[in-house]
């Protein structure tokens, strides 16, 4: 990555308000988290924050068009895991190039992947629903032909050695719904989206796919606990600038970023959503990207996915 020298500019960075722009429509969990961490780096920076919707095309349309931006850091992207990990394995023409036309800045917060099931679904526990898909398809939800929890579903079909009928959504909440009225067996999306309806005694917690134990749900088991085999999957968010944009002015964002997400009000709100504050270096974040980008990668040419038109 190429750093111009700009010492003028850092030493008077930020001088005006910093646009986030959040590649999802408001309303949503994703514009709920990039407003509560705004809010707070508006204080830390010392200038308003601005969070701008561009939603269409899984966030590629908002990725876009901060790629075009000039590299000033005056306008960030919310990115995430189905943006910049996921599309470009699905997507050959994109408009952006996750790792060339962006520098990190940080992860702000993510939450793991959760199987859940149906009340009427038999098997109470994974090693029961594998056994159960052996003789019996069960159907799988997901929010759409190839999302997270698209992907997801395939790496668990090959570590538990079984097959399921796929069923794409446009969007979780009508997988969800179908979910709680027993049309569809199996859905796999964000423990953080999921827990409400566990809690509730809804629908049925099965595994996650985070490294330990989701603080939510402590009593639901990893996917590495039931199968022996390590598949770490979260769905993230982060900022991202510009490529270009000066390292000093990184810098500056990095360290206000780390400071909102230690913020004890920001992570009891994250808390009560489900979501977890994560306080990471823009080569951690860097890092986790190229990871993610090889993983799903990976998933979405063993599965032959095409995204949905």
């Amino acid at each position: 990555m190429r750093w111009p020298p700009s010492p003028a500019l850092a030493q008077a960075y930020p001088s005006k308000p910093v646009t986030i722009v959040v590649p999802f429509p408001a309303g949503g969990p994703t514009d709920a988290s990039a407003r509560l961490v705004g809010t707070v780096l508006a204080a830390k920076l010392g200038q308003p924050v601005v969070i701008d919707n561009r939603a269409g095309a899984g966030g590629t349309v908002g990725s876009a068009s901060v790629a075009r931006v000039p590299a000033d850091g005056y306008t960030l992207l919310w990115g995430g895991t189905s943006s910049l990990a996921v599309a470009p394995a699905l997507y050959k023409t994109l408009k952006y190039d996750p790792l060339k036309s962006f520098v990190p800045v940080g992860i702000a917060v993510r939450s793991p992947l959760l199987l859940a099931g149906s009340t009427g679904l038999k098997p109470a526990t994974l090693k029961e629903l594998a056994a159960y898909a052996k003789t019996a398809k069960p159907t799988v939800g997901s929010a759409g032909n190839g999302s997270v929890g698209h992907l997801a579903s395939l790496y668990l079909s090959e570590a538990g050695q079984f097959e399921m009928l796929h069923v794409p959504y446009k969007g979780g909440a009508p997988a969800l719904t179908d979910l709680l009225g027993g049309q569809i067996d199996l859905m796999f999306d964000t423990a953080q989206y999921l827990y409400p309806k566990v809690k509730e005694g809804k629908i049925r917690a099965y595994a996650t796919t985070s490294a330990k134990r989701y603080a939510m749900l402590p009593d639901v088991p990893t996917m590495v606990e039931i199968f022996g085999k390590s598949f770490e999957a979260y769905s993230w968010f982060g900022l991202v600038a510009p490529a270009d944009t000066p390292k000093a002015v990184i810098h500056m964002l990095s360290e206000a970023l780390l400071k909102a997400m230690d913020d004890p009000e920001v992570k009891r709100q994250l808390a009560a959503t489900g979501m977890e504050p994560v306080n990471s270096s823009p080569e951690q974040f860097g890092k986790t990207i190229q990871a993610d980008l090889q993983k799903w990668t990976g998933l979405v040419q063993h599965g032959n996915i095409r995204p949905e038109e």
